[in-house]
């Protein structure tokens, strides 16, 4: 399975997206947001969406278990479990995480992630409405909110 960027999600960030050369970071930048607000959205369909990679992208490559780490700590936290429930924590783990893949995980594990970025943009759209026209102006706003959406 691929991760997927939502097409609502690129022509939200069309007047910012010279400035990223991957279509994964914008899916980065959902992502983030979705874990920050634990939020995801199950409800998009795969006409919904672009297909982007198999595999973590460029600089993300080397970042792609911390991203698998930061997926499982936050549905982890959504779900309830204590860290210390090990057999809970393991079969959960098991799901998501496939270290033969190219990404670290499982189908189901890439469907979760995406998931978060979804809900992560959804997240985004009602901190923002639209998307800031410059990038300065973006990050500095995305940072605020990523700050305003853990606290929550």
């Amino acid at each position: 399975m691929n991760f997927q960027l939502r097409k609502d999600a690129k022509k939200w960030f069309k007047d910012i997206s010279t400035n990223y050369p991957l279509d994964f970071d914008l899916y980065y930048l959902c992502l983030m947001a979705g874990f920050a607000s634990r939020r995801r959205n199950t409800e998009i369909h795969s006409d919904d969406v672009a297909s982007l990679v198999e595999n973590f992208p460029g600089q993300f490559r080397s970042r792609g278990r911390l991203l698998v780490g930061l997926l499982i700590n936050t549905e982890l936290s959504r779900l309830g479990i204590n860290l210390h429930e090990r057999d809970s924590v393991y079969r959960r783990v098991a799901k998501w995480v496939d270290p033969n893949s190219p990404s670290y995980m499982s189908n189901e594990g890439v469907k979760l992630m995406n998931q978060y970025a979804h809900g992560g943009f959804d997240a985004l759209r009602e901190y923002f409405g639209n998307c800031p026209p410059s990038v300065e102006t973006f990050i500095r706003k995305y940072s605020r909110c990523i700050n305003e959406l853990k606290e929550q």
